[in-house]
């Protein structure tokens, strides 16, 4: 969570210095003005984006099917309406969107953990991060998630002055991740030997604190969700298009083609795709934080 947070404030201070407005600008900077190093970066950064959109649609999907029994379609047709819709309000609606949402999102994540904190006294760190590769783990997941982030961040770079305001952002981001993904961390810990084959665990969790929060951390999992596909897809868009007429039509494209991969498994897309683009989001942070 650390390096997330040094991934926005250092991203901030690039684009500012800079006079950074676009993503293919900002690659070119930071791997010295060669296109032979920033093109192929910029094609590997793109596919990845549309698969985490595809992804995520994926996952809302299995929601539906998991806990309501509806068909994947159905949830398919739904995000990828909403998401739309969202597409075509630009930047303004991803800000709006997570505006809204985010607070939402932390405050029921947050609830949910003290609701089931009596489970979570005598929680034991075992496997993985006994072994001190979670600190591997960690590298990963932070450069897996910044190549989603930094996008979003040149997008939203009138929304940040100066360096003053910056490091405030920068480090609420940290904090606000960091206290959420221990809260997480320790429920998960907690149940682990009994959702090895859920798509969706922490819903699964909740439930067995009680069916209403069984479907208050329900609506929590479809916020993230489509937060997360809305931020991804809008950062392809902006980086794939020149106009607001390829915009438009791409928008449309992607989120019929979205509907197909509603039927594939969430879990399996996620085990596939993020440690491939953890590794290569890494390439990505040592550029900028080189820079």
């Amino acid at each position: 969570m650390t390096l997330i947070g040094l991934v926005c404030y250092k991203t901030f201070a690039f684009i500012l210095k800079e006079d950074i407005n676009s993503y293919n600008e900002m690659l070119f900077k930071i791997t010295g003005n060669r296109r032979l190093l920033s093109v192929p970066l910029n094609l590997i950064v793109q596919i990845f984006l549309l698969a985490t959109f595809y992804i995520m649609v994926a996952g809302f999907s299995a929601y539906f099917y998991q806990e309501l029994n509806v068909t994947r379609i159905i949830g398919g047709v739904v995000i990828a309406v909403l998401s739309l819709l969202t597409f075509y309000k630009g930047i303004n609606g991803i800000v709006k969107v997570n505006l809204y949402l985010i607070p939402i999102l932390i405050l029921l994540t947050m609830f949910l953990g003290f609701k089931n904190n009596n489970n979570l006294i005598n929680v034991q760190i075992t496997g993985n991060s006994a072994r001190w590769t979670w600190i591997k783990d960690s590298i990963l997941y932070a450069s897996y998630n910044s190549i989603v982030l930094i996008p979003i961040i040149i997008g939203l770079k009138d929304y940040i002055k100066n360096k003053k305001e910056n490091m405030i952002a920068s480090t609420l981001v940290a904090f606000t991740m960091c206290v959420i993904g221990t809260v997480l961390y320790l429920i998960l810990n907690k149940f682990k030997n009994e959702i090895g084959n859920i798509e969706i665990p922490t819903v699964f969790i909740a439930s067995k604190i009680g069916i209403v929060y069984k479907y208050l951390y329900g609506i929590t999992i479809l916020i993230g969700i489509f937060t997360s596909a809305v931020s991804a897809g809008y950062s392809f868009l902006i980086n794939c298009t020149k106009n607001k007429r390829d915009y438009k039509f791409i928008s449309i494209l992607i989120c019929i083609v979205a509907i197909i991969f509603s039927d594939f498994s969430f879990s399996n897309l996620i085990d596939l795709i993020y440690p491939i683009f953890g590794y290569l989001g890494f390439i990505q942070l040592i550029f900028l934080l080189k820079y």
